[in-house]
């Protein structure tokens, strides 16, 4: 299995806008969203995924603050990974942020998403950080993260409980890869 994580360039970006409403309703159910009227899950009454996805530009905007990642395997886009930098970070000295990450359940407990993970942190070294939601109806990715980063950083990783300014309570973890 070839796994790869390279960035999306603009001209194929509808690849990542065909994944991102698959991830949006995968944790719909983690963070008790339901759909719009429409049946799109969005806050606003965003009538259709196309709308939607169109949030999702500026990702290639800003070439050199945000990094939209595709993940692939064996050539089949696999997922997803946006990594942010400032002003894009909710938390102050650090240096990259996992925005989004996402692995379609296709490819889930094969080791991609674990490896994916790994790719992503190889691009840039220095101060990490990602949240994702406490509560106990996320578990799985909790015990994902932790065994991912013990692995990748050979248990030099920390975790709190936070506050994303736009999201509320979060499970906070850090390392530095530098």
């Amino acid at each position: 299995m070839n796994i790869e994580v390279r960035l999306c360039p603009k001209e194929q970006s509808f690849i990542l806008h065909n994944i991102y409403p698959l991830y949006l309703h995968d944790i719909a159910e983690i963070w008790g969203v339901r759909p719009n009227r429409f049946g799109v899950f969005e806050k606003e009454d965003v009538p259709t995924l196309s709308e939607q996805t169109k949030q999702l530009d500026v990702w290639w905007e800003q070439p050199s603050v945000l990094f939209p990642y595709l993940i692939s395997v064996d050539g089949i886009a696999a997922g997803l990974a946006l990594v942010a930098t400032t002003p894009y970070i909710p938390s102050p000295n650090i240096q990259y942020y996992l925005n989004d990450f996402f692995v379609l359940r296709t490819f889930r407990r094969q080791g991609v998403a674990q490896r994916a993970a790994e790719l992503v942190f190889d691009h840039f070294q220095g101060a990490w950080e990602l949240q994702t939601n406490p509560t106990e109806r996320n578990m799985s990715t909790q015990i994902f993260w932790r065994k991912t980063l013990n692995t990748y950083t050979g248990g030099r990783y920390t975790e709190h409980d936070g506050v994303h300014p736009e999201k509320g309570d979060m499970l906070v973890f850090r390392f530095n890869n530098k």
